[in-house]
């Protein structure tokens, strides 16, 4: 699937804050207009324990929204932290879905590991 480009392999690991890892946008530029749904090894990560972190704007997810959306350019990154959440060393399946104004519906699967 094409969306799973968006993710940045390897970039999963451990912080002194939780969890986090990124997105690049090598795709389309997009409008993302809802909170993104992450699960990591089918466990849904509460909306509000997850920020998200562009270059000019750093957003709580759970307050992304058509009237308040995240701009996600092409050739843009986003790091996506998950507070409160650690990872044991190895493999994990993350999932990401969500909506953006222009493609609609999004949803796509990654594997990652933590050394």
């Amino acid at each position: 699937m094409i969306l799973r480009r968006l993710y940045v392999k390897k970039s999963l690991k451990n912080t002194s804050e939780g969890v986090e890892f990124t997105l690049k946008n090598i795709l389309a530029d997009a409008t993302i207009t809802k909170p993104l749904e992450i699960t990591i090894d089918n466990n849904p990560v509460p909306l509000e324990k997850v920020i998200l972190v562009t270059e000019s704007k750093t957003i709580r997810n759970n307050e992304i929204s058509s009237e308040k959306p995240l701009d996600f350019s092409l050739n843009t990154s986003i790091i996506i932290k998950i507070e409160g959440l650690k990872l044991n060393p190895g493999q994990h399946k993350i999932a990401i879905s969500g909506a953006t104004k222009e493609y609609g519906g999004i949803k796509f699967d990654v594997l990652d590991k933590i050394d």
